[in-house]
């Protein structure tokens, strides 16, 4: 990747302002896949950030790839929100690179940003760069039941990255860290008498982590080496090695190091392929077993010593080791081809318990008209990691000591096409049929004690998210197209319906029923490009768990388990619809100026249960290349 000429306007402000909403959005929506990379950041921009070769060179937009395959994460990452990129002007190419590049930028919601690329020249074999951004809000939210909150969050990085070509490989290195704050802002609620309690917004108080303050810090390195201009009949290898220590203001420490490699060796007729690789987690100060309620602290103080037992739970390091096999035989050409293998995972850990878990991976791909169409079904699964950092980052709203079950993927059946409709057009249709294990899902856990604060609903909520499991069978239906004209359009449309089946739980919970993107880039001119972004996702229901103390805080002694059975609250999330836009204007060959409108639909549709995004906001600035 090159850090191409950033060149927007200051003036472009006016433009967007004038824009037909056909002409342009891009981003800040909700993310379909977990890939866990940052904590919160709602509705904030997240500048283009470089991992590969660093140089201020204007080049073309690329035609985006379709991927076939579902990641293989945790469904609930459908609903974080995708941050919006900084937009990218083509401007007239340069005869020499930059050494970097500089933008600096502010909008509503009292929301500075800096960022810094800076590389040495493009020599022969080696780049060397660093990098550097901030981003910030400090501003007040208001929810959907009318409090109004303190919501800041800040959101820095820092990297440090080298690349060295070989004759056949490339080496890659990066070190960085970054550092995410937020708060535990939300709270649930209609409007109707679901407001937050007074007790809550009191300083210092240990019936909810209303208002306390979080972050998120990661730091570490990566390590790669590989081919990368190995054709499938070509011999190759690879390695990728992680490692980085993750911990909160909470006081939760991990460390997590991955070791992976794999091989392609060809042979007549078929090729013979192997990834196979070790993964460790440990991360200390969570609960030593996975707890099905967990009391609010200010009442476990006064309850009796019998249900204090039932609701006491210890704090321990949870470790896990993960050694994984995935071997597999590829036949045939780029017509007809098939890849039969199989997927294996051993996992022994200090709270885990030893299993083994195995799926399989077949896909049979099928091109009777080259290059227009491709016919392709198969069968595979995953064994779903669910260490610490992955949780928290995806959701950093969940309760900080909660420890999170890995799950298991069994199957996932798929199918379609794909191909090509004209010399402008791709397009693709698959259907996925997935069955799970124990897949987690989040849920707010609520406390009622009836007499001290009439409403409707429990008189506190623990505002961070618990999680309970469930087996449920997903259905996908997929569809994509892409049109490109040259260098100066690029549209894509992606739509998906979601279909659940569960075992115990009434619903999937926080699962969206449908989403759709519309994602547009249009090169206006050499100086000025435009994008847009229109996304949807479904209604989705979100979950509080009512547990009751009778006679104002003591349940029956005579009958404990009375407090482990909750009544249900249900919380619809409404449909989002959500525009963005943005573009850039180059003034001159070095500075350029940039604008974005987030939100721009003025919808303030909820990330979690209780947790809204910013409402209509922006972002202006300048960027200069040296």
């Amino acid at each position: 990747m090159t850090i191409r000429d950033f060149s927007t306007g200051m003036a472009l402000l006016a433009f967007l302002l004038g824009a037909p909403i056909s002409a342009t959005p891009q981003t800040d929506t909700i993310h379909r896949e977990v890939e866990v990379v940052k904590a919160y950041a709602p509705t904030a921009i997240d500048a283009e950030k470089i991992n590969e070769m660093p140089v201020i060179k204007d080049e073309a937009q690329r035609k985006p790839d379709f991927r076939y395959t579902i990641d293989g994460k945790p469904v609930f990452s459908t609903l974080s929100v995708k941050t919006l990129q900084a937009a990218n002007i083509i401007g007239k190419p340069k005869d020499e690179p930059g050494f970097g590049l500089v933008r600096a930028g502010f909008g509503n919601y009292n929301k500075p940003y800096g960022e810094l690329y800076f590389n040495n020249k493009k020599s022969k074999n080696s780049i060397f760069g660093l990098h550097a951004k901030h981003l910030s809000s400090h501003s007040k939210l208001t929810l959907l039941n009318g409090d109004r909150v303190q919501a800041p969050f800040s959101d820095n990085e820092a990297e440090v990255f080298l690349k060295h070509m070989f004759r056949k490989s490339t080496l890659s290195m990066n070190l960085g860290v970054t550092h995410n704050g937020f708060r535990y802002y939300g709270y649930p609620g209609t409007g109707e008498g679901d407001t937050i309690p007074y007790i809550l917004k009191k300083e210092k108080q240990e019936y909810s982590h209303q208002g306390d303050k979080q972050a998120f810090t990661r730091g570490g390195i990566n390590i790669n080496l590989r081919n990368i201009y190995a054709t499938k009949s070509d011999p190759s290898a690879g390695l990728d090695f992680d490692y980085y220590r993750f911990g909160t203001k909470t006081g939760q420490r991990e460390d997590f190091a991955r070791f992976n490699m794999d091989f392609n060796r060809p042979r007549q007729g078929f090729s013979l392929l192997l990834n196979a690789g070790i993964e460790y987690s440990g991360v200390s100060s969570v609960y030593s077993s996975w707890p099905d309620i967990t009391p609010l602290p200010g009442l476990l103080n006064v309850l009796p010593d019998e249900i204090r037992q039932l609701l006491e739970y210890d704090t321990d390091t949870r470790k896990q080791t993960w050694v994984y096999f995935k071997p597999a035989v590829f036949l045939g050409n780029e017509t007809i081809n098939l890849k039969l293998g199989f997927k294996s995972w051993i996992v022994r850990g200090k709270v885990d318990e030893t299993s083994f878990k195995i799926a399989p991976d077949v896909r049979f791909n099928f091109s009777p008209v080259k290059e227009i169409i491709n016919m392709f079904a198969g069968v595979d699964g995953d064994y779903h990691h669910n260490h610490y950092s992955a949780v928290a980052c995806e959701n950093p709203f969940v309760d900080p000591k909660l420890s999170v079950k890995n799950h298991l993927e069994k199957f996932r059946f798929f199918g379609g096409f794909d191909g090509r409709l004209s010399s402008k057009t791709n397009f693709k249709i698959q259907v996925d049929h997935s069955i799970f294990n124990d897949r987690p899902f989040y849920y707010l856990q609520g406390f009622d004690t009836p007499g001290a604060f009439p409403g409707p609903g429990p008189d506190y909520v623990d505002n961070t998210f618990k999680v309970l499991y469930d087996s449920l069978n997903i259905t996908k239906f997929n569809g994509e197209i892409t049109y490109i004209v040259g260098d100066k359009i690029n549209v894509l449309l992606s739509a998906n319906i979601y279909k659940y089946k569960m075992t115990r739980e009434a619903k999937a919970w926080n699962m969206p029923s449908f989403d759709a993107t519309v994602t547009l880039n249009y090169m206006v001119n050499d100086r000025l490009s435009v994008a847009a972004d229109i996304y949807a996702i479904g209604k989705r229901t979100g979950l509080v768990k009512q547990y009751d103390f009778f006679d104002g805080i003591f349940v029956d002694i005579n009958d404990p388990e009375s407090l482990l059975k909750p009544a249900l609250k249900e919380y619809t999330l409404e449909t989002a619809f959500d525009i963005n836009l943005r573009g850039n204007y180059a003034i001159t060959s070095k500075l350029s100026a940039f604008a974005q409108l987030n939100n721009f639909g003025l919808q303030k549709y909820e990330r979690w249960l209780g947790y809204p995004v910013q409402s209509f906001n922006m972002l202006a600035g300048i960027s200069y290349s040296f």
